[in-house]
């Protein structure tokens, strides 16, 4: 009886498997035909710098986490105590939960795994090790001021692993979120431009109010004083030392007003004495030049570049799919090369997240004319640029389709974002671009950011600081009488309180 009914069992499970298989078959006629995006690869390849270097910085964050900080991160790693491998990556390419353990998979060493994107510790597991690596991360991410950049964090959460007491790790990570539950988030750190425009206009304000508001006021309390005195009846040489006192203070006053600028001058750097609106050092020009160097070796080697620190969004038959249409355009009449740069574009990059700008960097590190396409594996958008073909490049610039440059909601929600089928359909557009009598490409570029200098806060006496001279002027008069008003309902009330002048 047992096995008559364990046959059936099985019976029953071969048929529901054979309808699942027949609905899975019909699902796919009647589907385009999916290619989820493959971390395989790129944890591969993590995995290998790993090998070489235990702490890997991206060259793709240089505005932000230039990889000249390398050696900065590989020194706090050393505090943890135990083996300690740092990746920083950004965060739209690491964003798989399970990449650190792909890596650690791959690289075969235990020990803590640490990710780190453009502003935080944003993941970490332990392999081997027995740290508080979660409460570690729940510290490091409530107790550090927001804009305190990534290389903090990463301290506070080296500091949490080092003392290695999982009970004390437990109790501060529940505090800090208690804390910040309860609306006591750490103060920033940093300052924009516009909170430097207030601190100019503020110093503009007080260099000229406050000398104005002395030379005003000061004659207009003596005169209050001198005809209060005058009503209480104050004589002999108690008036006439006040009358040598208002003479002093002739001489002296232009003197006291000139000192509260001088003081306002030199005291104001030092109160308003930031100087940067970020933690992230300036980056240099092998930080700047490191990504478009690697992507234009591999444009010289392989037409579609597929950026290995992101997962694949292209299965192997897109990809020959995509190298035949290119070789096809190449041999069309006035067709030539393409190049696809498969590369996430952020405004951390060397270009600022200017696609155009990108594509034109490149052109100049290959040397090659051709089409120049952009496609960010990350967000899903497409871009060409015509760089010396005889091609209407504008077209190509302006009028793409939607479908193509964007997509639509369903490739927003894919995870390959449908790119196989967009950029094959870019092939299309290009081989029906009007061909042009001589290389028709749009100028240059807009003029990015400069990325040395664009997190130096504006000097405190600049531009925010003569509006600010100015406005002192009314300031000055409009503080003047609310001290006049005051003082005038002073004398009101004392003369009500004293009406007869109280002899001498």
């Amino acid at each position: 009886m047992r096995t008559g009914r364990a046959y059936g069992i099985r019976g029953t499970r071969g048929v529901l498997l054979l309808l699942c298989a027949l609905a899975a078959l019909f699902a796919t006629a009647t589907t385009p035909a999916r290619a989820a995006t493959d971390s395989t690869a790129q944890a591969a390849h993590l995995a290998d710098r790993l090998r070489t270097n235990p702490v890997y910085v991206t060259d793709q964050l240089p505005r932000e986490v230039p990889r000249s900080t390398a050696p900065a991160f590989a020194e706090v790693a050393e505090r943890t105590g135990v083996p300690t491998y740092v990746i920083v990556l950004p965060g739209m390419s690491a964003a798989d939960p399970g990449l650190l353990d792909a890596v650690h998979e791959r690289l075969g060493r235990d020990g803590l795994y640490v990710l780190i994107d453009e502003s935080q510790v944003a993941d970490a597991v332990a392999h081997g090790v027995d740290v508080p690596a979660d409460d570690a991360w729940t510290v490091a991410l409530y107790e550090v001021p927001y804009d305190a950049g990534p290389l903090r964090r990463f301290e506070r959460f080296a500091e949490v692993i080092a003392r290695g007491d999982e009970k004390a790790a437990a109790a501060r990570a529940e505090a800090a979120r208690a804390k910040y539950d309860a609306g006591e988030e750490p103060a920033a750190l940093y300052i924009g431009p516009s909170d430097r425009g207030d601190q100019s206009s503020l110093t503009g304000v007080l260099l000229t109010g406050v000398p104005l508001l002395i030379l005003l006021l000061v004659p207009y309390v003596r005169r209050w004083w001198h005809r209060l005195s005058k009503a209480a009846g104050t004589k002999g040489a108690a008036w006439r030392k006040e009358v040598k006192a208002s003479r002093v203070l002739r001489w002296t006053l232009p003197v006291l007003a000139l000192g509260s600028a001088v003081a306002i001058a030199v005291t104001a750097p030092l109160v308003f004495d930031e100087t940067r609106s970020s933690w992230s050092p300036r980056p240099r020009a092998i930080d700047l030049n490191a990504r478009l160097d690697r992507v234009a070796e591999g444009l010289a080697q392989d037409p579609v570049y597929a950026d290995p620190e992101t997962p694949r969004v292209l299965d192997s038959a897109q990809s020959a799919r995509l190298h035949e249409r290119i070789r096809a355009f190449a041999r069309s009449q006035d067709g030539g090369p393409v190049f696809v740069a498969l590369v996430p574009q952020l405004t951390e990059d060397e270009s600022g997240g200017d696609e155009e700008a990108f594509a034109a960097a490149v052109h100049d590190k290959l040397g090659e004319d051709g089409v120049y396409v952009v496609a960010d594996p990350a967000s899903g958008y497409i871009n060409a640029f015509n760089r010396g073909l005889r091609l209407d490049g504008y077209s190509l610039l302006y009028d793409l389709p939607e479908s193509i440059t964007y997509g639509d909601d369903k490739a927003d929600e894919a995870e390959d974002h449908f790119l196989g089928e967009r950029l094959n359909a870019l092939m299309t557009i290009l081989d029906k671009t009007p061909r042009t009598d001589e290389p028709n490409s749009p100028g240059d570029p807009y003029p990015m950011t400069d990325p040395v200098t664009e997190d130096e806060l504006p000097p405190l006496f600049g531009t925010d600081f003569w509006p600010g001279l100015l406005l002192g002027v009314p300031a000055a008069g409009l503080a003047f009488g609310l001290a006049a008003g005051l003082l005038g309902i002073v004398r009101r009330v004392l003369r009500r309180r004293n009406p007869e002048p109280i002899s001498a």
